[in-house]
């Protein structure tokens, strides 16, 4: 129940604009970091050893490890799914796409002097996939038009927002009262609706990486990077009711889909050191500054009543009240946490490392600025609102990442990691949220090696089609992400 609690209070809190909420800045920020299949397959727990680019995007400093410049690519394909509890059932979706994980090239130069490397690379990595498609249905108390109706109390009908209440008083399934400003809807306490809903996303969250790195002796190994995440999302609801047993009078159902693409681009700025204790060990840190991201929202809405009329005692007139809403856009920002990571490597000659990372952020941080563009009180007393809701339901929390590699013969390496994925949220059961595995090989060469992996990642969530100040319909979505990766990489230069 506490976990239900709290997405209730995170989605009850929205701006006028689509809904940019508590719940949503969570999205930009809840990295699941990809990268190249080695890097996968070793739990992404690579940042004090180097020696592959992803460690770069952890770690910039173990960009000064590569002595050889090289060239990788790395594609896959992404299964995601989502089993849905509603009222008891479970019903079971998943989503086939391919996934484009990492492209990078390291520019390496070795020197004569204390500085025995200065590197160079740019590259772009996954931060985080967004695809996800499930769906649900059940009978429950309420609807949907008791949530019309919180948000339309107290506001004369030009207040109403062309996106939602507004389509409710257009279709007549909120009404004017005798009150100025007062509404009501057909529904009383109890009334009981079947609820269908369909939900359909997309996109991802990548990072352009530009860095540079240097080895002092062989010991010290520093790096700076600046990243630019690109951000690209879209979400299709389909949201329906009807009354099956007929006891609300005049309504027979409703359908209300939103429609909501976003698009944005970010910068931050990375730091890291690794020092080579001896020769098997390393330990590194690496500060990771708030990223801050300009977005920009293009949504649409539209709600069909099937409503019956009645005029007179026996004449009956069934019809369907549609509106629809205009395309919208809106601009605003988000500043996601500041992030810090701890390394440690140890190689094991002949044999192989073993690795781990541990990396702290604090999700309150999380921030909306939705008056950079406007100043109107509105958006500024949602600003407070929405900024105030995640510093009270989020918390501080640690991702741990820990992997392995093997060398099998000469040229065969076998891989496997394991990590846990932090609770975001604040007064809730268990540290952590859910967890990842997995396995890969590669085979290399010296001037080229391909490896593959494969990666499993579950967790769960709970999910609201609408908030109510009072009960509203809670679906929990154990979700689960499977990767399969392949990387192909070229040595170049001496």
């Amino acid at each position: 129940m506490k976990h239900i609690t709290i997405i209730i209070l995170t989605l009850m809190v929205s701006a006028p604009i689509y809904g940019q909420n508590a719940g949503d800045a969570l999205r930009y920020s809840y990295w699941q970091y990809g990268g190249s299949a080695r890097y996968v397959a070793t739990g992404g727990s690579m940042g004090a050893l180097g020696g592959d680019y992803s460690s770069v995007i952890s770690n910039p400093a173990s960009l000064a490890s590569f002595r050889r410049s090289e060239l990788t690519i790395t594609p896959g394909v992404l299964i995601s799914g989502t089993d849905a509890t509603f009222e008891g059932a479970t019903f079971s979706r998943s989503r086939t796409s391919g996934n484009f994980s990492e492209a990078a090239i390291v520019f390496a130069s070795t020197r004569p002097d204390k500085w025995k490397t200065v590197n160079f690379s740019i590259g772009y990595s996954k931060l985080a996939d967004f695809s996800q498609k499930f769906n649900y249905t059940g009978e429950s108390e309420g609807s949907i038009a008791n949530y019309f109706l919180e948000l339309s109390q107290g506001l004369d009908p030009s207040q109403l927002s062309d996106f939602d209440n507004g389509l409710a008083y257009d279709t007549e399934l909120i009404y004017e009262t005798s009150t100025p400003t007062l509404y009501e809807n057909d529904f009383f306490p109890g009334d009981r609706t079947s609820k269908f809903q369909s939900v359909n996303q997309s996109g991802s969250m990548g990072e352009l990486n530009l860095a540079v790195g240097g080895n002092m002796n062989h010991k010290l190994y520093l790096g700076a990077s600046i990243g630019v995440p690109i951000v690209s999302f879209s979400s299709e609801k389909t949201y329906q009711e009807t009354d099956v047993d007929g006891t609300v009078n005049f309504f027979n159902g409703l359908s209300y889909t939103e429609n909501l693409n976003t698009s944005g681009v970010g910068v931050n700025l990375n730091v890291g050191a690794i020092y080579r204790v001896n020769q098997a060990l390393r330990i590194g840190a690496a500060f990771h500054s708030p990223t801050w991201i300009t977005l920009t929202d293009t949504y649409s809405n539209s709600l069909d009543f099937d409503i019956t009329y009645n005029e007179g005692e026996t004449n009956e007139i069934r019809q369907t009240n549609s509106a629809t809403s205009p395309v919208g856009t809106y601009e605003y920002k988000q500043t996601t946490p500041l992030r810090l990571i701890g390394n440690v490597g140890v190689v094991i000659k002949k044999i192989g490392f073993v690795s781990a990372e541990v990396e702290y952020l604090d999700y309150t941080e999380n921030s909306y600025n939705f008056s950079s563009n406007a100043s109107s009180p509105d958006d500024l007393f949602i600003e407070n609102e929405v900024n105030g809701t995640i510093r009270s339901i989020f918390q501080s929390t640690l991702n741990i990442r820990t992997g392995a590699e093997f060398v099998i013969e000469k040229d065969f390496r076998l891989r496997a990691g394991y990590g846990l994925l932090g609770n975001p949220y604040a007064n809730n059961d268990g540290i952590f949220q859910g967890s990842q595995f997995s396995l890969g090989a590669g085979y290399r060469q010296k001037n080229y090696f391909v490896d593959i992996a494969y990666l499993r990642r579950t967790n769960s969530q709970f999910y609201e089609p609408y908030g109510l100040a009072s009960s509203s319909p809670v679906v929990e979505n154990d979700l689960s992400q499977d990767y399969i990766l392949l990387t192909l990489g070229f040595k170049f230069g001496r």
